[in-house]
């Protein structure tokens, strides 16, 4: 069991939550159909999309690169509505199934939206105070260790992949990652308008705690909403809260690191020997080997989202049976 950190951060374990969900569900569609035809109109299309329930058995895969990569990791918490899937050992000590109920308050259930859980992830019992928090899409594609995530004061690292461009401010996604920075804007004068590299994060609990008691009625506010919405709050909060108030570092990845002396960064680019912390994959790209080799990350995402086909979805499976075959102590 890895102990972190061993600076002035004090001493704690690393836990790691996911969120899940079987879309595929008779019972949960069943739910959902119901709940959308209450909402009606109101709902934007793209927040009851298919690739916000599918299941494509990713959260499999997800714990293969946990066991392989990171076998430091502590407990393993996944979030979920009153489902567990059918291939997981529940059984294994580190294996620990949290219900919705258990963390939200009752007038938010049943809910649909995973920014409303996020907001409820700092109610698990006994989730450690440093954590990770990763989607079913998220993958360890490298070795990794605590620092990766933390630095040696103990600090989450934030890490982004550009400034927000403003043709993207249309979309939902996009709104609700502003609508979380001006908060922070507001309250701290703190610009941070970034891309979240959008694959495992860190955080602490006690930030979550604090960011959640000084926005309490506007994140409350994103905990009831039953489907993701524009005026909702994007976790991303909880990144630029810690970097704000002196606790979190941010870190623009590049393909050659800033933190690198010139020399290093010339030597680098002439030998073309680029490495990046993370790459996000859209479903439908068909080149995930050729840009882990290229850049050897420690993070992988590959996002199932509104243009990914059923065909896309198969190729992507394929994919990850090949790149983690081995099966791991997760599974039955």
């Amino acid at each position: 069991m890895t102990q972190f950190p061993r600076g002035g951060g004090g001493l704690s374990t690393i836990d790691l939550v996911y969120l899940w969900v079987d879309g595929n569900d008779p019972e949960l569609k069943q739910k959902r159909l119901y709940w959308q035809n209450q909402y009606g109109a109101k709902i934007n299309p793209q927040a009851t999309d298919k690739c916000r329930f599918i299941d494509n058995q990713e959260l499999k895969y997800s714990l293969r690169s946990v066991e392989k990569y990171a076998p430091w990791i502590n407990n393993i918490f996944i979030v979920t509505d009153n489902q567990i899937p059918k291939w997981l050992n529940t059984n294994n000590e580190k294996i620990h199934i949290i219900d919705h109920k258990d963390i939200m308050p009752p007038e938010a259930l049943p809910t649909f939206n995973a920014s409303a859980i996020e907001t409820c992830i700092c109610n698990i019992k006994n989730l450690s105070e440093y954590f990770l928090f990763a989607n079913d899409d998220m993958f360890f594609s490298n070795y990794t260790n605590p620092r990766f995530f933390f630095t040696e004061e103990g600090y989450p690292i934030f890490r982004v992949r550009h400034r927000l461009r403003k043709k993207d401010y249309s979309h939902q996604y996009v709104k609700m990652l502003v609508n979380a920075y001006k908060l922070i804007e507001k309250n701290f004068g703190k610009r941070y308008y970034f891309n979240p590299h959008h694959s495992i994060d860190a955080y602490k609990k006690s930030d979550i705690i604090e960011c959640n008691k000084l926005f309490s009625e506007e994140l409350y506010r994103t905990t009831l909403s039953k489907f993701r919405n524009e005026e909702n709050i994007s976790r991303v909060i909880y990144q630029a809260y810690a970097c704000a108030t002196g606790k979190g570092k941010l870190k623009l990845i590049k393909k050659i690191d800033d933190e690198l002396t010139l020399y290093e960064k010339i030597i680098k680019t002439i030998r073309h020997d680029f490495h990046k912390d993370s790459i996000y994959f859209h479903t439908c790209n068909t080149n995930y080997q050729e840009k882990i080799a290229e850049y050897k990350p420690e993070l992988i995402c590959i996002n199932d989202n509104e243009d990914t086909t059923d065909d896309d979805r198969v190729r992507m499976k394929n994919f990850l049976e090949n790149y983690f075959p081995e099966k791991s102590p997760f599974e039955i």
